[in-house]
């Protein structure tokens, strides 16, 4: 009942300001959009700053539950969307449709608005996704609109998300999937994070428009701590170093199924086993940062297996840190540790990019699009299993494995803006 009338009124509205806005002139305006918390997209947050740096006026239309990065706060304008409840978001699984046909419209409603309301009209609109629905259905309603130049920025693939959720042979799963390749195939620029995506979308989704492969690169803060930002900064995180560990490692997550925690708390305690038997082997404190929703469980696991097996060398803290702490954290870690597993195959993980940003040695879960950004035995080392795992953290913390090359290498060594200006900069309009 609900969505026949949600769609009647945005038609309404659509033809109404279709003929208000044709008589306005489009200025050097953007507006990037995240249905999401900005503060926590830092691709999103390295486009604004890149437009911002060529000239342009920038809006953000998101959710701003964290700080924005301190030279954006200013510099932008804020266009708030409707933020769902937090009771929603922890509902069981059997209600995710009704929750779903209660927050998709009223997320629709706000950011059509916010678009199409705008002054002055925005000439560039760059949207994130996933989330897919309803992001890139609104988006093109309000681009054709406005005449807008559409610009979709591919970081994965939605549906495969919401297949980790649901199952894949859920039917929501399907109609995700066809909505998701309709309403995306439509744009006048499309960005990918990875060849291997653009590869696959353009050969099985028939993408019309200009494709560029945009690959994550961390800004300029993220780098190797000098001694006394060091001294400064573990002294305020006191608990880092805790029990006189002489190595930090630290894993980035968002506690999602995609993340198998459970494998890091295996190769800790290899390594506690092996940390026992001998003497060169250093005591640890591995660091996990971020927030999400497996977070409590995997705590409670952590903690009891800590406790029960009575760990001596091995520390593991949990932490949710400040924006402008977690490049700092990165910057005097001695090994990073990505887990993610990409749901779609073809997505990167950013973690990583930040790591080898900071010039960290990075330890990270294999899969297909990997050698994109690691090389093993060069600027990294690859796993699959925990014992793996625990192998790789033993050869680069006692020394027997030396990367020759810390950070990006090859062609791919571009800074973010160096990328952005040659690759996305031409696609834009003039």
């Amino acid at each position: 009942m609900l969505a026949p009338v949600v769609a009647a009124a945005l038609w309404v509205l659509a033809t109404w300001l279709l003929w208000r806005m044709r008589a306005q002139a489009p200025g050097r305006t953007a507006i990037v959009v995240v249905l999401g918390d900005v503060g926590r997209s830092p691709r999103m947050c390295y486009h604004v700053r890149s437009l911002i740096e060529a000239g342009w006026s920038v809006s953000i239309a998101g959710y701003f539950e964290s700080r924005l990065p301190a030279d954006l706060d200013q510099a932008v304008h804020r266009l708030p969307l409707y933020t769902p409840p937090k009771m929603l978001q922890s509902l069981p699984r059997a209600l995710f449709a009704v929750v779903a046909l209660i927050k998709v419209p009223l997320q629709a409603v706000t950011l059509l608005v916010q678009l199409v309301m705008h002054h002055p009209r925005p000439a560039l609109v760059i949207v994130q996704t996933p989330p897919a629905i309803p992001t890139l259905g609104v988006v093109r309603v309000a681009c054709a609109i406005t005449r807008s130049t559409l610009v979709i920025d591919w970081h994965n693939l939605g549906y495969t998300l919401l297949a980790l959720k649901l199952g894949a042979r859920s039917p929501l799963v399907t109609v995700a999937r066809t909505l998701e390749r309709w309403l995306g195939a439509r744009a006048d620029v499309h960005l990918f994070v990875t060849e291997a995506m653009r590869t696959q979308l353009l050969a099985q989704w028939r993408l019309s428009g200009r494709t560029a492969v945009l690959h994550d690169r961390p800004p300029a803060h993220f780098h190797r701590l000098s001694p006394p930002e060091r001294d400064a900064f573990l002294a305020r995180h006191p608990s880092f170093v805790a029990g006189c560990a002489s190595k930090l490692v630290v894993s980035s997550t968002s506690w999602t199924p995609d993340e198998d925690i459970g494998m890091l708390i295996e190769a800790a305690a290899l390594y506690e086993a092996r940390a026992r038997r001998d003497a060169a082997v250093p005591p640890i404190c591995i660091v996990i940062t971020g927030s999400g929703p497996l977070r409590e469980a995997h705590e409670r696991a952590i903690a009891l297996r800590a406790q029960r097996e009575v760990w001596s060398h091995v520390t593991i803290r949990t932490a949710w840190l400040a924006t402008d702490d977690y490049p700092r954290l990165l910057g005097v870690a001695d090994v990073g540790v990505s887990l993610h597993t990409s749901s779609s195959g073809i997505d990167l993980p950013m973690k990583v990019v930040d790591m080898l940003g900071c010039g960290l040695p990075v330890c990270a879960l294999s899969f297909a699009c990997l050698p994109e950004l690691i090389e093993p035995g060069v600027n990294g080392a690859v796993f699959s299993t925990a014992d793996e795992l625990a192998v790789r953290l033993l050869d680069l913390l006692t020394g027997r494995l030396q990367l020759p090359h810390t950070g990006f290498v090859g062609t791919d060594a571009l800074t973010w803006q160096a990328q952005w200006t040659r690759t996305v900069a031409p696609l834009l309009p003039p």
